[in-house]
């Protein structure tokens, strides 16, 4: 299935972002490397998103129905239920 992957901007310390259409933005000052680590990543929270198993909204993310407040958390924290998957496939790079 096809990936549109798009670079941007994404502010300190954010390497990507998936939205919920399937869109992967990836930080535009990575090098070649971290790029294919993070769409690695970013590609298991796709998957995540077209299962159900991920969600969100302004106020939280959401994960085999558990709220999770954005507030309450650290997103990018490898011990969060979605991103363990995700850091497992991009530690490989």
């Amino acid at each position: 299935m096809y990936t549109q992957v798009r670079f941007a901007d994404l502010g300190e310390g954010v390497m990507g972002r998936t939205e919920r259409d399937g869109t992967i933005f990836i930080n535009k000052n990575l090098s070649a490397k971290d790029i294919n680590k993070v769409i690695a990543h970013e590609k298991i929270h796709k998957k995540q998103f077209e299962n159900g198993e991920l969600d969100y909204d302004d106020e939280a993310l959401y994960w085999r129905g558990k709220r999770y407040k954005r507030t309450d958390i650290n997103m990018g924290n490898r011990n969060l239920p979605w991103e363990g998957p995700a850091y497992k496939v991009s530690d490989k790079y």
